[in-house]
């Protein structure tokens, strides 16, 4: 555990939100070199923590591992968490959940482990292996591949009838008395991206709910539950205020629930760096546009003390790239994907 390293919610609080105004920032010249290293790195190769670089595979199963092999070397008693890289809810939810273990995300099809997952956990060697979701999305075959890759490891399953009794049962797991929550949307991807490196860094759980309304298996999780601190992701559209109100009336001090969020999900993951992050020395930087690449990215920002920034495939987001330029404190940005996710222009390119 990091507990010395830990951010707290209640440090979020006082946060200003961040728009989608123009502020300014230019276009890089077509004759601007590559940022990115002549090499790719490749499984078994872990990135620096300094300079730019990509962190990418051949599909989503190689990149998680990539990432994995970044950031986690084999410990003893150690944790490794996997979910399908096929829908996106269970492991948004397993990703602050698996940086509360110092443990990395790795992604399988729900039919057979991935070959770079089944290496990594062979390489890792953990003493046990979470699986996060039903067998409708990770089979029993899978587990058994798993067992396969680590003999030595407890195989546990955690997972719920719905994405939300998911999240409810990965809280209770691994958050059984949490000082605070984040909460954002559970029927799509973005704000829960930037949201679950909020979570993690904190060390609480990600609890997914719908736009409108708490669903059933949340509000009953919350009954009981008091915290210090709150952090709602997205804008009302996403978390409506009512829902909003119903988690705040968990939290001890009113003063201490904040809402982050900006004009669209590239705004909002620029809202929580800024907010939560604002000394960062290293970013996470993926594809807004889908969620694999993403997924795995929520623990090793943990570890490295970082935000995941969205941003378009051809282009920077301006509140993205104000908060890459305006963060002095900035050495290392770690990319999560190939080129077709994350171009060199999206990072060298205004989209203003």
């Amino acid at each position: 555990m990091r507990n010395a390293r830990r951010l707290t919610l209640a440090a979020v609080t006082a946060a200003t939100l961040v728009g989608g105004g123009a502020l300014g920032v230019g276009s890089a010249s077509a004759a601007t070199p590559s940022p990115f290293p002549a090499i790719t790195p490749k499984i078994g190769t872990p990135f620096p923590y300094v300079g730019l670089v990509r962190a990418a595979g051949a599909d989503r199963y190689e990149t998680a591992a990539v990432i994995s092999e970044g950031s986690f070397a084999p410990s003893p008693g150690s944790s490794v968490f996997v979910t399908s890289g096929e829908a996106p809810a269970d492991a948004l939810t397993a990703g602050p959940a698996a940086a509360s273990l110092d443990a990395p995300l790795l992604l399988t099809p729900g039919t057979s482990l991935a070959p770079a997952a089944a290496a990594e956990i062979t390489r890792l060697t953990p003493a046990t292996v979470y699986v996060v979701g039903g067998a409708d999305r990770v089979s029993d075959a899978v587990l058994t591949a798993i067992r396969a890759a680590a003999p030595a490891a407890t195989v546990t399953r955690v997972s719920g009838t719905t994405r939300y009794d998911t999240a409810v049962a990965v809280a209770q797991t691994f958050f059984p008395t949490p000082k605070g929550v984040v909460v954002t949307r559970g029927d799509t991807f973005p704000d829960a991206l930037s949201g679950g490196a909020a979570a993690a860094a904190a060390g609480v759980p990600l609890m997914l709910t719908d736009p409108a309304a708490l669903p059933a298996p949340v509000s009953t999780w919350l009954q009981g539950r008091t915290f210090s601190a709150a952090v709602v992701v997205g804008g009302t559209s996403s978390v409506s205020e009512g829902a909003a109100a119903a988690v705040a009336a968990h939290v001890s001090d009113a003063t201490q629930v904040t809402r982050l969020a900006g004009a669209d999900r590239y705004a909002t993951s620029a809202a929580v760096a800024t907010a939560v992050f604002p000394d960062a020395t290293t970013a996470l930087i993926a594809t807004g546009e889908d969620f694999p690449d993403a997924l795995a990215g929520v623990p090793a920002a943990a570890v490295n003390e970082a935000p995941i920034l969205l941003t378009r495939s051809t282009c920077g987001p301006v509140p993205v790239i104000a908060y890459v330029a305006g963060n002095k404190a900035l050495t290392g940005e770690i990319v999560l994907g190939g080129p077709t996710a994350v171009s060199d222009d999206s990072l060298l390119t205004s989209c203003a």
